[in-house]
């Protein structure tokens, strides 16, 4: 029932694109993938009417490996500095962006969500469901890596000061790929273009630390999926 709920809620920001198999020769590194993945660093209660929360934080993942050696330019990188803002309203639906510079500045990372918190209660879990979109462009040889989540969650405060929370979802990742021709002095295209659409499940474990209530707040997050195994995210953030 769980899953059905997701993919629905998926099918809500994803697009029907044309399938390949991922057996061709790899012309990218899947840790391009890793990096692509959208999260807030936050629970799944509702924000409220508070403002705006901006933050910093990086995302970390284990060490690449390229399966193409004849462009190894096309490495991700494993540790990425990236920018948070998030937005409560007077609804149970909270707003969040994200921005980060990739490929030494020459590639961009748009990321946003939106959460409907279902139910929240006094001393009682948050239940919620957060569906996003994480997309990077200007990188050589990808045209474009676009990532699609839907996640449903449960957070539970605690000691006033601490904020757990648990997601498990599904995700899918489209990646437009036209590599460019490193033998040519113009930087022309290798002649070939491909689009390869994965869907695979996501599990999170998020813990939040409000330092200075409710202005300052640490976040961090483990995000598990299969088999690309985990990646870390942690973010510093304060209410404007």
């Amino acid at each position: 029932m769980i899953r059905k709920i997701l993919s629905g809620a998926l099918a809500l920001v994803g697009f029907p694109f044309t399938a390949a198999a991922l057996d061709r020769p790899a012309y990218y590194d899947e840790g391009w993938l890793k990096i692509n993945q959208y999260s807030p660093v936050e629970g799944f209660e509702s924000h409220g009417s508070y403002g705006w929360h901006l933050g910093i934080g990086v995302i970390q993942t284990s060490e690449s490996h390229d399966n193409s050696r004849e462009l190894p330019s096309r490495l991700a990188p494993t540790q990425v500095p990236r920018l948070f803002l998030t937005h409560g309203t007077s609804w149970p639906v909270d707003l969040g962006f994200s921005f980060a510079r990739l490929d030494d500045n020459k590639g961009r990372q748009f990321g946003a969500h939106v959460q409907w918190t279902l139910y929240e209660g006094f001393q009682q879990p948050a239940v919620a469901i957060r569906v996003a979109r994480m997309q990077a462009d200007g990188l050589s040889g990808l045209e474009l890596l676009q990532t699609d989540s839907a996640v449903l969650g449960l957070s539970y405060g605690f000691l006033r000061y601490f904020n757990f929370a648990l997601g498990v979802g599904q995700q899918r990742h489209r990646l437009d790929i036209r590599p460019v021709d490193e033998d040519n002095a113009f930087g022309l295209s290798a002649g070939w273009r491909e689009q390869i659409e994965k869907t695979e499940s996501i599990w999170t474990l998020c813990f939040k630390a409000h330092l200075f209530s409710p202005f300052a707040t640490f976040g961090i997050e483990r995000v598990y999926t299969h088999p690309r195994q985990a990646l870390t995210i942690a973010k510093l953030s304060y209410m404007l």
